[in-house]
Formats: C-alpha cells, sequence, structure tokens
C-alpha cells in the first residue's frame, strides 16, 4: 500500500476519533490484523463483536479497525446482529472467502455526499474490492456514489442488481450507471436459467440489463442442504457481497478494477444469454499464507 494512502487514511480517522463514540455502541474487541486480501463493505453496519468477525476485521499497525461510521462519525461501525443487513453480508464474504479480512463502512442512504464519502474512504483503504450493501430507484441519489466510484478506477465495486420488477423498469442504481470498474449481482435461480432458450433474457434481468450482470445461482431459492454462504444469501444484496468475496479470490488479480471485473467474469464456471453465473457453493480456497483466526 502506497505511503500517501495511509497517510490519508490516517488523516482521516485522526478527525473522526476527534469526535467520541457512540455510548451505545460497543468497543470494538482487540486484536491484530488477520492478514489476507481486504474486501470493503459499505452497509448499515456490522456487529463487530460477533468472534469471527471481530478476528477478520481489518486493522493498522495498532490493532485499531480500518472502518469508518459516517452515521455517528467514528470508527466504531456498529450495528446490533439482529438488526439490518451488514453482519449477514459480512458471515457471506467470510464464509466465502475465509482468508479475507473486512473493512468495514457504516452509511445511511439519505444523503447522497455520505455515500459518496462512503465510496471515497472504501476507495482508500488496503481493499482493491468494495461490496455495496443498498441499491435504490431513484438516480439523484445514487449519482454522487456513482462518481465517486468510477474515480476509484483502481477498485472494483460489487453493486446490487435490485429485484425482478426494479430490473425490468431500469430503476436499479447505482448498477444502471453501468460503471466499467462494477459488477452487478442479481437474485437468479438455477430456474431462470433453465428458462433462458425458452423466455428472452432480458425479460427476467430487465431490458436495461447488460453483460455486466454477474449472478449467483439459486440465490433466492438455496438448497437446504447447500455448503458455504448460500443459506444466507438470498437477494441481490446477498448476492453483491457475494460475488465481491470472490473477486478477492485469485491469487494474481488485475491492477485495476475493470481488469478485476474482467478476470472475475472470465472464472465464472457457468454462462447462459451472455450472462455469468457462480454456483453458492462455491468458496475461495484460503491464500497460502493467509493467517487463520477464525
Amino acid at each position: 500500500m502506497r505511503a500517501p494512502t495511509l497517510r490519508w487514511i490516517a488523516a482521516v480517522l485522526a478527525a473522526v476519533c476527534a469526535t467520541p463514540a457512540s455510548a451505545d455502541d460497543p468497543p470494538v474487541p482487540p486484536g491484530l490484523d488477520p492478514g489476507g486480501e481486504a474486501i470493503a463493505l459499505i452497509s448499515d453496519g456490522v456487529d463487530y463483536t460477533v468472534p469471527e468477525i471481530a478476528a477478520r476485521l481489518a486493522r493498522d499497525g495498532e490493532g485499531e479497525p480500518i472502518a469508518f461510521d459516517l452515521i455517528d462519525g467514528d470508527v466504531r461501525p456498529y450495528s446490533p446482529a439482529s438488526d439490518g443487513l451488514g453482519t449477514r453480508l459480512a458471515r457471506i464474504v467470510l464464509a466465502t472467502n475465509p482468508g479475507s479480512r473486512l473493512v468495514v463502512v457504516r452509511v445511511a442512504t439519505t444523503d447522497p455526499v455520505e455515500l459518496a464519502r462512503a465510496a471515497v474512504f472504501a476507495s482508500r483503504t488496503p481493499a482493491r474490492v468494495v461490496a455495496l450493501g443498498f441499491w435504490g430507484s431513484k438516480p439523484e441519489l445514487w449519482k454522487p456514489f456513482a462518481e465517486a466510484a468510477r474515480a476509484a478506477d483502481k477498485v472494483t465495486f460489487v453493486l446490487p442488481g435490485g429485484n425482478s420488477a426494479a430490473r425490468l423498469s431500469g430503476q436499479v442504481y447505482p448498477a444502471a450507471f453501468k460503471l466499467r470498474n462494477a459488477i452487478v449481482a442479481a437474485d437468479l435461480t438455477t430456474q431462470d436459467l433453465h428458462k433462458a432458450p425458452k423466455v428472452p433474457v432480458d425479460a427476467w434481468l430487465g431490458h436495461k440489463a447488460n453483460e455486466d450482470y454477474l449472478v449467483p445461482l439459486d440465490a433466492s431459492e438455496p438448497k437446504a442442504d447447500a455448503a458455504g454462504a448460500a443459506q444466507i444469501v438470498g437477494d441481490s444484496i446477498g448476492g453483491a457481497a457475494f460475488i465481491a468475496a470472490l473477486a478477492a479470490c485469485f491469487s494474481k488479480p488485475a491492477d485495476d478494477g475493470a481488469g478485476r471485473k474482467q478476470e472475475l467474469l472470465a472464472n465464472a464456471p457457468f454462462r447462459g444469454e451472455g450472462r455469468h453465473f457462480f454456483d453458492l457453493a462455491f468458496a475461495c480456497a484460503p491464500k497460502e499464507g493467509a493467517k487463520q483466526e477464525m
């Protein structure tokens, strides 16, 4: 990681640390950086007190987590495991890519400037893959995020593809901006793939969808005995976490976001109608030398 980036992170953390952490947020469990590929998760926060999550938090040289809470203005991006989506998304990432480490960014989907700041912060961390835990139908809310993501061309963003109704209308943002360095995950099943020869693919992916969509099989209806992250994916937001974990899986990732995206598409084991698919039972083999503390 380059020194200017480290200095930028240090400056941001120093600024946010000047604001006291929320009294309701528990302290981050002590620990050291676990090593492995960093994956940033932009969501509504995670329960970082869960042991398997605490053990995989990306940390600086003093053991402090590399994280940002834009809602509270501190470095404790906490949300109870029973609330929201973030903890589920973190578990998907770690189940799919056990050797990865997490950079957690907490933000609300109500302020376009804050959403853009979340993208900028995530892109300046060690993470070269960023999973987004939200989507919406208002382009004006997501345009600043899209601009920030487009400018972060060394990073691959993985975006939720919304639901089927939204895809048919073309109102899935920021996915509809078709960023060169972004992949979109949708919530399709094996049954949908089997329908492809009979039903035009855009009828179930959306008329404005394109070949950037990379869709996990059986995301909506995982098999009861499926391994890995299958039981907790369930929708396109979970699919984005799954695909982000895969994007950080390869031993020789590309140097920029668009190249990493093409590498992931090329490694998808299933293809149909110009789209790319991963079975949800797929999981990354831990990389040699990565610390395992789960």
